[in-house]
């Protein structure tokens, strides 16, 4: 072969990469300009494919654009997640210490850069964000979810986000401000479809929506059949140090709150408390609600049964069924009391701790492990970092 036929083949591979190489690919600006309706019934057209995002929530954000591929897009973030890293969290469960600095954010474990303040500015919790600091971060894109613990009328968060939208760029809401008598579990799923249809990837967004749905399914058919009297009663209790300074022993959630609506709907257990709100309640209070079981969630730290079965804060609280009986169980440690993609692993906590009998045949350990690697597709060592960082450690010592 002559040295020009070389030269002509080398050419036509080098024009055929180039081609290729610019072609446009799904999910790239062939899908753009595009229009979408947000979650507060806007219209936000978005001209071309995201670049750098500031994105705002208790961590439905950032893991869901980790599955899509594009947490490189972050410039910036608010909501709850921020630095430092390795802080240390310390907790003792069924007697046995447990000690690490893994992140309890699952969007900083599955990508660390979330936890640098500097090459990703934090603007504030929710509707309470500095706008100078989202403005410095140049975005294209603004994407922002609401949705926290508190429950008030909206305002703030309303006049937030007019002002996010005065910086020129797409502001898009993924839920509907301040509105809390929806299903919980529809809500997440309508955040997800949205984030697929900003990012062009709506295929993967269903799979999400579907795995989530498989969970929730799972532990539906477990508990669907148990009549009304038959329910177990449970107590959602949030032993913070700080009950005591305002006059009680803990925090007690009620059945208007977001937790109590998914154990109610979903473990199909009812609430002790049958209130509204989230209420500081005295000894005598929640001795007199004496619930069949009672779960720890976090509460300005990491709770565990121990510190009811031992603590001398809560000798007064040992008539209690639950305690008696020795059916308390530590819920995961989730930030900012907002379960996102993580809900189904609270539910499935929550659920084996109220009807074991149940869930027998299910290692909560091992099924959470599995949850997370349909979900995120990582390895082994990633899985055992996101259940440390949600101090489920013990579940594995403890057969649970």
């Amino acid at each position: 072969m002559s040295n020009s036929h070389i030269i002509r083949i080398v050419s036509l591979v080098l024009l055929l990469l180039l081609f290729i190489s610019s072609a446009p690919v799904l999910g790239d600006q062939d899908q753009y300009p595009r229009t979408i309706i947000d979650g507060t019934g806007a219209e936000v057209t978005i001209d071309h494919a995201p670049e750098r995002v500031f994105a705002i929530s208790t961590g439905l954000i950032g893991t869901t654009m980790y599955i899509f591929g594009e947490t490189d897009k972050i410039v910036g973030k608010g909501g709850c997640t921020k630095g430092p890293a390795n802080v240390e969290t310390n907790y003792t469960y069924n007697g046995k210490k447990y000690s690490h600095t893994t992140p309890w954010a699952v969007e900083a474990i599955l990508y660390p850069k979330y936890l640098d303040d500097e090459a990703l500015p934090f603007s504030g919790s929710q509707c309470q964000e500095n706008i100078e600091t989202i403005a410095k971060t140049n975005p294209d894109i603004i994407i922002i979810s609401t949705r926290a613990w508190g429950r008030d009328n909206g305002e703030g968060c309303k006049k937030s986000i007019e002002t996010m939208k005065k910086l020129g760029v797409p502001v898009v809401v993924l839920n509907e401000i301040a509105v809390y008598d929806q299903d919980e579990t529809e809500v997440v799923y309508k955040e997800i479809e949205l984030l697929g249809e900003i990012f062009a990837k709506e295929d993967k967004a269903q799979e999400i929506i579907d795995l989530l749905k498989e969970q929730v399914k799972f532990i539906q058919d477990r508990t669907k059949d148990i009549p009304d009297d038959e329910k177990r009663s449970f107590m959602y209790a949030g032993i913070s140090t700080r009950c005591p300074g305002q006059g009680g022993v803990s925090f007690v959630e009620g059945v208007d709150q977001l937790e109590s609506i998914m154990l109610e709907n979903i473990v199909n257990a009812k609430n002790s408390y049958t209130g509204n709100g989230r209420q500081v309640m005295s000894r005598e209070q929640m001795l007199a609600l004496d619930p069949d079981v009672i779960l720890l969630p976090t509460a300005q730290g990491v709770h565990t049964p121990d510190e009811l079965y031992y603590d001398e804060r809560f000798v007064d609280l040992q008539d209690m069924r639950a305690i008696k009986e020795k059916r308390v169980t530590g819920l995961p440690l989730i930030g900012c009391r907002t379960e996102r993609l993580s809900f189904p692993v609270s539910l499935m906590v929550a659920a084996k701790a109220i009807y074991p009998e149940r869930f027998g045949d299910i290692k909560v350990n091992d099924w959470v492990d599995e949850y997370h690697r349909k979900l995120y597709g990582v390895d082994d060592d990633t899985l055992q970092e996101i259940k440390k960082g949600m101090c489920l450690e013990w579940m594995a010592d403890a057969g649970f």
